[in-house]
């Protein structure tokens, strides 16, 4: 009967927390099912504080109108002694639910078809733009790549070998971004595998600092690989330099070294994009980050060799 009794009991506690659990989920969606309480969350959010002068001047409504919405979410926010709303923890989980739904409907790439809508442009200008979109900005590839870690990171090997050949052959490694003569060959397995793995942690690093994300780095890991083509064939063009007697002209002024910077970045940002499910502005901001950080460790190593 005791433990009859300890069953039932622990059933009842059950219950309770799934429904207290059910309720808080209803006041999130709730809240989260209009644009302006969407809104009015953000802005909270951005600023910590705010009182309700900021809140009329921001969206410009009637007073009516900001206390009703602000009524509709009232288990949301709090006042401090100020008067200034600020967000309560379940406000806080609304804001990051908000977050978590933008970034994934950006990354997914579903666009809604509106009727009426006109016919896609088919002049010589459109199929130039959407060549160029599709080799800087290739959403489409990343989010094939990344919807199989392993066969993705099969592949990635290959290109990840074809530029241990290269450089080791032509006994040039990339230091970051920047070729640099080297002798031994061990240098070119070090900056190969060390720009790999370095630009797809610190990444990873930097969205776990700014957005509060999981540090969890294998998908990213396994398509890092792809954005760096550019580098595979910055290799291959210093490594066929070495098999010609012809100069070529860009190879002088590192043209290719700078071009191939340019291309990587918006294939990064695409990569972290469609990995890490972040709109493309949020993925652009840690890449930027990421290199930046990847430009300071080149110049050391530079420096020091």
């Amino acid at each position: 009967m005791a433990s009859k009794r300890k069953s039932t009991s622990t059933s009842k506690s059950q219950s309770l927390d799934d429904s207290k659990d059910s309720i808080e989920e209803e006041v999130v969606y709730a809240a989260l099912s209009s644009q302006i309480r969407r809104d009015i969350i953000s802005f909270i959010k951005v600023n910590e504080k705010v009182g309700f002068l900021e809140l009329k001047e921001k969206f410009d409504v009637k007073v009516g109108s900001i206390y009703h919405q602000l009524n509709s979410m009232k288990e949301l926010w709090e006042q401090d002694e100020n008067k200034k709303y600020y967000l309560t923890e379940l406000g806080e989980v609304a804001f990051n639910v908000l977050i978590l739904n933008r970034d994934f409907i950006a990354s997914s790439n579903v666009k809604l078809t509106i009727e009426g809508e006109k016919e896609v442009d088919s002049s010589f200008f459109k199929k130039i733009y959407k060549g160029l979109v599709f080799v800087f900005l290739p959403r489409k590839v990343f989010q094939y790549l990344a919807s199989d870690v392993v066969r993705t990171l099969l592949a990635g090997l290959f290109i990840i070998g074809a530029m241990l050949y290269f450089s080791i052959d032509s006994q040039v490694v990339l230091v970051g971004f920047y070729p640099m003569q080297v002798t031994d060959w061990y240098y070119s397995l070090i900056g190969v595998l060390g720009l790999w793995i370095f630009l797809a942690l610190t990444t990873v690093g930097f969205k776990a600092i700014f957005y509060k994300r999981k540090f969890n780095p294998l998908k990213l890991f396994s398509v890092v690989p792809f954005a760096l083509v550019p580098s595979l064939l910055v290799l291959f063009f210093i490594w066929l330099q070495t098999k010609v007697t012809a100069t070529f002209l860009f190879f002088e002024g590192q043209i290719i070294s700078i071009v191939s910077q340019v291309w990587i970045l918006p294939l990064m940002t695409t990569a972290v994009s469609q990995t890490e499910e972040l709109t493309m502005n949020r993925s652009s901001l840690i890449v930027l980050f990421a290199f930046y950080f990847t430009y300071v460790i080149a110049f050391v190593l530079y420096g020091i060799g």
